[in-house]
C-alpha cells in the first residue's frame, strides 16, 4: 500500500507543476497580448495626430478631428464639439458605415441647446480638463440629456481640448454599435489623442495668427506710405487753400476703413455689435491678447479717440458705401 501511495504522490505533484507552468505560460501570454493591444492603440493615435499636423488651418483641423480618431481606433463614434460661452456647440461626427444615420443625429445636436452647467460630467470635464469614463445609467442627471438621447449612449468616454490653459472644445467616444465595453485603454487613448490634437491645434493657430500678423504690417506700412506720398503732394500745392477748413483734406471715414484688413474689419464689426475683447476672442477662436492688438491697430488707422469713436466711424463709412 505504502509503495502504491509513494508511487502515485510523485505523479501528482508533476501534474500540478504541469498545470501551474501553463497558467503561468497562459497569464505571460495574456500580458503581452495587453501590451501589444495597448502598444498598437497608442501607436495608431500618434499617427492620427501626425496626419491632423498635415492639414494647416485651425478649422480643418477640427473639421477632420472626429475621423481621424475614429478611423485610427476601436470606437464606433466619434463626436466633437466647440465650447463655446459655456455651451457645447457639437461640429463634426464620424460613425463609420453608419455615417449617414450620425450625420441627422448630429444636425439634430446643432439645433439643441447644450448649456456646460453643474452637475453635468461634461463641465466637470470642461472646467478641470481631463478624460472620464461615463456609464449613462450611473451618471443619471450628470449625463448631457440631448447627446445621450439623440445618440443612444449607455456609456461613452470624453476628454477637454484643451489649448492655453483654456478648454475649447470636447471629444466624445462610444462603441455602441458593436456592444463593446469600454475600458481604460479606451480612456488612455483618447487621453492621448486629444493631448496630440491640442497641441497641433495651438501651432495651427499660432501660424495663422503670425500670417495674419505679417499681412496686417504690410497693409500698415502700404497704409502709412500712401498718406506720406498724399502729405508729400499736399505740400508740393502749396497745402491748403486759404481759408479752407482743415477738415478739407482729412481722409473721409470710408478711406480710413478701406485701409483695415479683413480680419481688422471682422473685430470692427463685432465692436459695432456691443461684444467686449473676450467675446470677440471667442468668435474669432483667438486669444484675447490678440483682439487687443487688432482694436489698437483699428483705433490708430481710423485716427479714433476711442472704441466708440471707431464704432462711430465704421457705421458713417457704412451708411455711405450702401447710399453709393
Amino acid at each position: 500500500m505504502s509503495s502504491r501511495g509513494s508511487s502515485a504522490e510523485p505523479s501528482g505533484v508533476r501534474a500540478i507543476e504541469r498545470t501551474l507552468t501553463e497558467l503561468l505560460a497562459l497569464d505571460r501570454e495574456i500580458v503581452e497580448l495587453q501590451y501589444v493591444r495597448r502598444s498598437d492603440a497608442l501607436e495608431r493615435a500618434r499617427e492620427a495626430v501626425v496626419r491632423l499636423s498635415e492639414v494647416g488651418s485651425p478649422q480643418g483641423i477640427l473639421d477632420r478631428a472626429a475621423e481621424e480618431l475614429g478611423t485610427s481606433s476601436q470606437f464606433d463614434r466619434v463626436l466633437i464639439s466647440e465650447v463655446v460661452d459655456r455651451s457645447l456647440r457639437p461640429r463634426a461626427i464620424w460613425a463609420g458605415e453608419e455615417q449617414t444615420e450620425a450625420d441627422l443625429a448630429l444636425e439634430q445636436l446643432r439645433r439643441a441647446s447644450i448649456p456646460l452647467d453643474y452637475p453635468l460630467i461634461e463641465e466637470e470635464v470642461a472646467s478641470r480638463p481631463r478624460v472620464e469614463l461615463a456609464s449613462v445609467p450611473a451618471l443619471r442627471s450628470r449625463a448631457a440629456a440631448p447627446l445621450a438621447r439623440v445618440l443612444k449612449w449607455t456609456s461613452y468616454v470624453v476628454a477637454a481640448l484643451s489649448v492655453q490653459g483654456n478648454t475649447v472644445g470636447l471629444l466624445h467616444a462610444d462603441a455602441e454599435a458593436s456592444g463593446r465595453q469600454l475600458d481604460e485603454l479606451d480612456a488612455e487613448v483618447m487621453g492621448h489623442f486629444s493631448e496630440g490634437l491640442a497641441g497641433v491645434f495651438e501651432r495651427a493657430v499660432l501660424r495663422e495668427t503670425l500670417k495674419r500678423h505679417r499681412a496686417e504690417l504690410q497693409s500698415a506700412v502700404k497704409w502709412m506710405s500712401g498718406r506720406l506720398d498724399q502729405l508729400a503732394a499736399e505740400a508740393t500745392n502749396g497745402g491748403l487753400l486759404p481759408g479752407a477748413p482743415a477738415q478739407a483734406h482729412r481722409p473721409s471715414d470710408s478711406t480710413l476703413v478701406d485701409a483695415l484688413t479683413p480680419r481688422e474689419l471682422e473685430v470692427l464689426s463685432l465692436l459695432a455689435r456691443g461684444q467686449t475683447n473676450l467675446a470677440i476672442a471667442r468668435t474669432l477662436m483667438v486669444r484675447e491678447g490678440t483682439v487687443k492688438y487688432h482694436v489698437k491697430n483699428i483705433l490708430r488707422k481710423l485716427g479714433a479717440t476711442s472704441r466708440a469713436d471707431a464704432v462711430s466711424r465704421y457705421v458713417r463709412a457704412t451708411d455711405a458705401s450702401v447710399a453709393r
